[in-house]
């Protein structure tokens, strides 16, 4: 009987256990469901804001330039990733801040406490989600943003390259392109195929070349962004220098290629040498070491902001969840409120460590690491304070504020 007795006891004890563990199960289920539904739509809400602000420039191209949508819309997706890096951290933080404020609000959190489920037990799907969303930033950081950037410069090249073939005018003397007067006697509807063309090229040296030809043809290599006249059946005049003399010279020729996009060399190297912030991470760490010295700061800079950013999500959710969890009136303005705060300060405390390496020369670790330490510590003391049920320090002033705030925001709607 002892036996059957301590048996039984102990499938009971198993019973409750599993019971209790799919409870568990479902709440993490529901904690989680609830912070991505908010996510993504703050992820859409956000974003959609950062694209309004370049808007007015793509309608302007579509509009004055001509670009078809299609091209309009690659333009959009190659800003994309650029605001990602941003609105990622900013949705994943006003996503916690609201769910755990309406749990708190509306006092459940309470009856999952009453359940046997601590607060580190409900955080757990957070945490997990906050990972997901610093490899997404990560992924925008190191490759996405750097590759977006030099896809759209290139997609820009070829728009302006089209539209200043597009822009040459019958019988009028064109000097769209620098160091070049260009004529055609007619032109077709696309700016392609031109007749009766003359070339005035003043890139050649002291001496301008000047070029007549029957017909011409305007191509855009896409694959270097430039654009090429193909010329046919036409001469070359220019004054040659020749032993301290100078010579006319007349070349005949049944096909010519003149370079309209090209630039003195100087401008070239110009053109090539890209910014740190338009390079992969692969393309800094292999180019660090042959850049300048005054550079390197700034090169360095942006090899570590790229990696401290994806940790964003992490030290949000530390933050978040303790400042959710307390009590207040209305969670939804003052939740928003709070993300805005704790978002700017963490970013201007970077972008203000970022200046001080590459203008004052400070150590580039120790600098760019101090917001995330810092915000990590106070992360990690507000969240061992909410998981021993301790209030918060300033908890009533914060109160106060984001209750202020959200009655402000309220009263402007």
């Amino acid at each position: 009987m002892q036996g059957k007795t301590e048996g039984t006891v102990y499938i009971q004890r198993l019973l409750y256990y599993h019971l209790r563990s799919m409870r568990a199960h479902r709440i993490q289920t529901y904690i989680l469901r609830e912070t991505l539904s908010a996510f993504l739509l703050g992820l859409a809400l956000f974003t959609i804001v950062l694209l309004l602000s370049r808007l007015l420039n793509l309608i302007e191209l579509v509009v004055d330039k001509g670009v078809p949508a299609r091209q309009m819309l690659s333009l959009f997706g190659c800003l994309l990733p650029s605001f990602l890096v941003i609105t990622l951290p900013l949705a994943f933080l006003l996503a916690v801040l609201l769910v755990f404020g309406r749990l708190s609000a509306e006092s459940e959190l309470v009856a999952m406490k009453a359940g046997g489920l601590s607060l580190h037990r409900l955080a757990q799907p957070i945490f997990m989600l906050a990972l997901v969303v610093s490899f997404a930033t990560a992924a925008m950081s190191l490759f996405g943003e750097p590759l977006g950037r030099e896809h759209m410069r290139q997609q820009l090249i070829h728009i302006a390259l089209d539209r200043a073939a597009v822009a040459i005018q019958p019988q009028i003397f064109n000097d769209a392109f620098e160091g070049l007067t260009l004529y055609a006697d007619q032109v077709s509807r696309d700016g392609g195929e031109l007749s009766g063309v003359f070339v005035c090229d003043q890139r050649t040296g002291t001496h301008p070349a000047t070029v007549f030809a029957q017909q011409g043809r305007l191509q855009t290599e896409k694959t270097t962004g430039e654009l090429l006249m193909h010329l046919s059946n036409g001469t070359i005049h220019r004054i040659a220098a020749k032993e301290d003399k100078q010579s006319y010279q007349i070349i005949r020729f049944s096909r010519y290629d003149i370079n309209l996009s090209a630039n003195s060399s100087e401008e070239q190297q110009e053109t090539k040498a890209k910014k740190a912030k338009d390079l992969t991470i692969t393309e800094l760490l292999t180019q660090l070491d042959s850049q300048k010295k005054d550079k390197q700061p700034e090169w360095r800079a942006e090899i570590h902001e790229r990696f401290i950013l994806p940790l964003s999500p992490i030290l949000f959710a530390l933050l978040a969840i303790p400042l959710g969890t307390r009590s207040h009136r209305s969670n939804r303005g003052g939740g928003f409120a709070v993300a805005l705060c704790i978002f700017m300060l963490y970013y201007m405390l970077l972008s203000l460590s970022k200046t001080l390496v590459i203008e004052k020369s400070w150590p580039v670790t120790l600098t760019l690491a101090t917001p995330s330490v810092l915000f990590l510590l106070i992360g990690l003391f507000f969240y061992l304070c909410a998981v021993k049920e301790r209030p918060l320090p300033g908890q009533k002033q914060i109160a106060l504020l984001t209750d202020g705030l959200s009655d402000i925001l309220s009263r402007r709607k």
